[in-house]
């Protein structure tokens, strides 16, 4: 009964055992935040359990692995399912509301892309909690709850990027899984398939960083299948921005297997789809510009083999990304490093690695310490020690 009370007070599980006493249930605690439930209200109760608990726990979920099959099930889900039937009627939360998330959503964007996730990560996951109760607990006609519920994936798609970028893989998979729930009863296959896009490239990242050959294939292999699922799920709704982006990805997934020729395939798709453009975008990929879609295939191309012609595009989307755009003046710049040492130009490499350095000051993000680790690791095997020196 005490559990019971603190849950409905708090807004999360509160276990027996989180409360001092003896768990005597057979099953224990089994939520782990990855599965997608079928019903909008049930999606709901998960997402303000998921952040509760995140709020609550310091540790929630250290222990957990990132799992690139666990995307398996939410994505087959997206695929499959349709919005939600049983939204709640009533007045007590309007448009306003929807549009003050939507609008505090879009500042923490900013901010992320400015400071990197480690800085707006408990913020971006208040937010997530305190809305997922006010939708749960509120009432409201079928087409705002639709939207708010659509504004609701949004917030929690950030929480999941904050997250990975706080180094937290696992966690920011659970948001990430949920996000793709909210936005499919929300009937955003829009948004939906940039979750499903941006589970890729995190799929990618992890593969990417594995040592083990084996590892990086399967992980190539989900990658692969996520994008591919992205552009299912959105079909023919695609503007040309938003269908050049998932091409993109999935060029990047096949360029991890090593298939060249599937991945040029793809560009191309992913070049044709851009030059449909311009069209009115949908706000969450407001950013997503020209110099976004150059930066994209210029990684694609050093990764297939191009890397002379990648470095000609990087260098071309570094110069003209806009200063508030911190994190990705880092990323390109790795970019154009990582490609620099595949040419043997270590001199090249050198002085952008300490570009790098010099832009990271003030940005917490793990995400791009990976990267800077793994192009230490290149540049030890290329035996370029000027960028050897300036990461140790």
């Amino acid at each position: 009964m005490v559990a019971e009370v603190l849950s409905r007070r708090l807004g999360y599980r509160v276990s027996v055992a989180d409360c001092g006493f003896s768990d005597r249930a057979q099953d224990g605690d089994t939520f782990d935040g990855l599965r997608t439930a079928v019903t909008f209200g049930g999606t709901i109760a998960t997402v303000a359990e998921l952040s509760g608990r995140d709020l609550s726990r310091r540790n929630f979920m250290l222990g957990s692995t990132f799992a690139a099959a666990a995307f398996a099930e939410p994505a087959w889900m997206a695929m499959t399912s349709g919005p939600a039937r049983d939204l709640a009627e009533g007045g007590r939360i309007g448009r306003t509301d929807v549009e003050i998330l939507r609008s505090t959503v879009r500042h923490f964007e900013r901010l992320h892309r400015v400071h990197g996730g480690g800085r707006v990560r408990p913020q971006v996951v208040q937010l997530v909690h305190q809305h997922s109760r006010a939708i749960r607990d509120g009432n409201y006609g079928e087409a705002v709850g639709r939207d708010f519920a659509g504004a609701l994936a949004e917030a929690t798609f950030l929480a999941g990027l904050a997250t990975v970028d706080s180094g937290r893989h696992a966690l920011g998979q659970r948001y990430f899984a949920q996000a793709l729930g909210l936005a499919m009863r929300a009937g955003d296959q829009s948004f939906g398939a940039n979750v499903l896009a941006e589970m890729s490239v995190l799929t990618i990242d992890i593969g990417a960083n594995s040592v083990d050959q084996r590892e990086a294939g399967q992980a190539g292999q989900h990658a692969v299948s996520l994008a591919r699922s992205a552009q299912h799920v959105i079909g023919g709704r695609a503007t040309p921005a938003v269908s050049a982006y998932l091409h993109a990805v999935e060029a990047r997934s096949l360029s991890l297997l090593g298939d060249r020729q599937s991945s040029a395939v793809a560009l191309d798709a992913a070049k044709r789809a851009f030059d449909r453009g311009p069209c009115d975008e949908p706000g969450w990929l407001s950013h997503y510009s020209e110099v976004d879609f150059t930066s994209d295939i210029g990684q694609c191309l050093r990764d297939i083999g191009r890397p002379q012609q990648g470095i000609a595009l990087l260098e071309r989307a570094v110069a003209d990304l806009p200063a508030g755009r911190v994190t990705s003046q880092v990323k390109t710049r790795i970019h154009i490093a990582t490609a620099f040492l595949e040419l043997g130009e270590h001199d090249q490499a050198g002085r952008i690695t300490g570009e790098v350095i010099n832009a990271m000051e003030g940005v917490a993000s793990e995400r791009i310490a990976e990267r800077m680790k793994r192009l230490r690791k290149r540049a030890q095997q290329c035996g370029a020690t000027q960028v050897d020196e300036r990461l140790a």
